[in-house]
């Protein structure tokens, strides 16, 4: 079972003041191809959730966030492989402007907007407490 993370990231808001997240489209040589996401990745062994998922949002987007805070989590089982994806929420720290290092695409969305994307299976957990605050 590979131990996964990923953060609800926090970096700006709309005009209107309500705030955005960043969502990052997956490359193609990877698995579930060009599919939308919450950044993240694979815990490293020894390596504590949430230091993983401060290492990979530097890595994935450049940037430092806050200490990341605990969500939710998802026990899911792929054709292929079984996840235990532990879901953070976080917000980038003063100054730091995500880029999509390593992925496809990058967009900056509302809750609501996020909620729509088509996702991977395993998030279907987190987007349905997304949606009902």
């Amino acid at each position: 079972m590979l131990l996964i993370v990923a953060g609800l990231v926090q970096h700006g808001a709309t005009a209107g003041g309500e705030p955005t997240y960043v969502v990052t489209r997956r490359p193609d040589d990877v698995h579930l191809p060009d599919a939308w996401e919450l950044p993240g990745g694979k815990v490293e062994l020894g390596e504590a959730p949430a230091r993983a998922l401060v290492r990979e949002l530097d890595e994935e987007l450049g940037v430092a966030v806050e200490p990341p805070e605990p969500l939710t989590f998802c026990h899911h089982h792929y054709d292929d492989r079984e996840i235990l994806l532990l879901f953070y929420r976080t917000r980038t720290r003063a100054g730091a402007d995500p880029r999509p290092r390593e992925a496809k695409e990058l967009r900056l969305l509302t809750r609501a907007e996020l909620c729509e994307l088509e996702m991977p299976a395993a998030n279907a957990g987190l987007i349905a407490l997304l949606a009902n605050p």
